[in-house]
């Protein structure tokens, strides 16, 4: 291991480096934006049932894997599914919006089984993520707050949100590596309709921090090195790796120069 503390020593990079990075950027947006597109579940899928909290979920009304080969999502709360009802006035859009269930089968909106979505592939066996999320209450504001929260792989949280259930606009989450999802109210009034999240794609595995291959890391030469030859220079020991640090198939792409910060500060890959 390197001991060195010494401050990675930078030149000044040249202006057709700057601009070069400048042009990465543009382009790497869209391919991303290409590659991961919205999706909305907006509930009208299943027959509804009356709105009576209490009230045993029919099985007809029972949402757990319905969207799960379509769009990549299971939804549970208290059971191994949440309640679809039919709403009426007030409800973002269609007719319908989904509640939570208890652990005996009934509808609830109580913060106590909060409805979780949770990203999978269409097997339902292997794990996805997201990097953005939102989801709206219905438009019938009572006294209270509405919130919604992001968990990565691991169940850390990694964002959340919480308005008051006056405010219409939807709760909305943007951060690398959302696995699942949870939202509930405080009022246990609030029911929840067009959940939208970008492409569920699965996890990525990052190279190793030894970008340069000199076998000394962490080294803060690594990142001063992958910055060189992401810019289009020569590699120094001859030995370095791909600019695809989190190989996720775009390069060049400045999300690799995030992900090796990130992983080289011991933090997850996403």
């Amino acid at each position: 291991m390197n001991t060195d503390s010494a401050a990675v020593r930078l030149r000044p990079w040249p202006r057709r480096s700057i601009a070069l990075i400048g042009v990465v950027s543009v382009v790497a947006h869209f391919a991303r934006t290409a590659a991961a597109q919205p999706i909305l579940v907006d509930f009208e899928l299943l027959p509804g049932m009356g709105n009576t909290p209490g009230a045993s979920i029919p099985a007809a009304s029972r949402l757990g894997d319905q969207y799960l080969a379509s769009h990549g999502v299971r939804f549970s709360s208290g059971s191994a599914f949440v309640g679809v009802v039919i709403h009426g006035g007030g409800t973002p859009s269609g007719t319908r919006i989904i509640g939570g269930s208890t652990a005996a089968g009934q509808l609830t909106y109580n913060q106590q089984f909060p409805i979780t979505a949770r990203f999978l592939d269409a097997t339902g066996t292997e794990p996805r993520i997201v990097s953005t999320v939102s989801v709206r209450g219905d438009l019938q504001a009572i006294p209270g707050t509405k919130t919604l929260e992001a968990f990565d792989l691991g169940g850390a949280m990694i964002g959340s949100q919480t308005l008051q259930d006056s405010n219409t606009a939807p709760l909305s989450i943007t951060t690398p590596g959302i696995h699942s999802v949870r939202f509930y109210s405080s009022s246990a009034t609030i029911g929840f309709d067009d959940l939208r999240f970008d492409t569920p794609v699965a996890p990525t595995t990052c190279d190793t921090i030894d970008f340069n291959g000199d076998t000394l890391f962490p080294d803060t030469q690594d990142i001063a090195d992958f910055l060189t030859v992401f810019a289009g220079g020569t590699c120094p020991t001859g030995a370095c790796g791909d600019i695809d640090f989190n190989n996720d198939g775009l390069f060049p792409d400045t999300d690799d120069i995030a992900a090796l910060i990130r992983v080289f500060g011991g933090g997850a890959c996403l």
